[in-house]
Formats: C-alpha cells, structure tokens, sequence
C-alpha cells in the first residue's frame, strides 16, 4: 500500500533519499518522488525539463505500515506523517493510488501530453497522460505548454499542472 510523507517544498529528493539510506529495505518496496516533464523555452528553444508533480510530498509502498511508521518517527527533519493513527499511518485510498499510477510511467514521471488546438482556445489531446484527465482540466496555459488539473487527493481539491506539446 502507498503512503504519503509530507516535507518541505524542494527538499522531497532529500527526503526520499534520506528515507531509502536509513530505513531497512525489508520495510519499503519502493519510496519515490512523483515528477513531470514540462517543455520550457531557453533562448529561443524548447527544451524538455523536468519537475516535481506533487510539492512536498514523498510517496512510500510498504506491506509493513507499523515497522515503517517507528522507523520513520526517528528521522530528523521529516515535517509530517500523513494519515497519522496510534502507531501507524493509513494509506492512500484506492482512487489516489490509480490517480498516482494513471498519471505516470514506471518511474512515476508523467510524460508530456501530445495535444491539438481546436477553435483557438479547446485543447483535444492526441496521446498522453491527459487524455484520462480531459474533463478535469480547469485551464490552459498555451505559452507556458502546460494544463491545469483539479483533482481530489488526501481529501481536497488539488491543482496538478500537466506538461503538453503542440502536435506539428
């Protein structure tokens, strides 16, 4: 099961790494960071970058919630523990964790989302991770390549922004 371990914005790669060196593997099948890909413009190019998907947060798959859970009590630094309850932290739903998965690849990046202008404002996406989402974009941001999404996760509205590309 997945859970989440909430940390200071741009120390989530610190966190994670932190997390994988100190605590026992036999606790963690896997501890991640969620990324997308997002073209930006560099003097005059478009280049592929990467970014956090979800700012401060740390996703943790554990068969073992309550060993983690007192492992992770003794890293410094760790801002909360999400789902707290007694000695152990509840997972995320089911519906948060095929969001997670719907949204990315094997490493957990969601890729950039092939996408076509129609009537100068309706985007329609030709392949990509938005393609599941498309009736929850809120907004598009053309110049900036990039689509505004409301989800719900861990119980509230949240906006993901989603990379696309113009198909040629």
């Amino acid at each position: 099961m997945w859970y989440v371990i909430q940390t200071l914005g741009g120390r989530e790669e610190k966190t994670a790494s932190m997390v994988k060196k100190s605590i026992s593997a036999s606790y963690i099948n896997e501890c991640f960071v969620p990324k997308r890909e997002r073209i930006k413009k560099f003097h005059g190019c478009w280049n592929k970058t990467e970014e956090i998907l979800f700012q401060g947060y740390v996703f943790v798959n554990s068969n073992k919630p309550e060993r983690l859970y007192g492992e992770l009590k003794k890293l410094p630094k760790l801002t909360k523990i999400i789902g707290r309850e007694e000695n152990y932290f509840i997972p995320l739903s089911k519906e948060e964790e095929n969001l997670i998965r719907g949204l990315g690849n094997k490493e957990h990046k969601t890729l950039l989302s092939r996408v076509e202008l129609q009537d100068g404002k309706k985007i329609r996406v030709i392949q990509g991770p938005l393609k599941n989402y498309i009736e929850n974009v809120v907004k598009v941001n053309m110049h900036k390549r990039e689509a505004v999404v409301k989800v719900k996760f861990m119980g509230k509205e949240m906006d993901l922004y989603m990379g696309i590309e113009m198909e040629k």
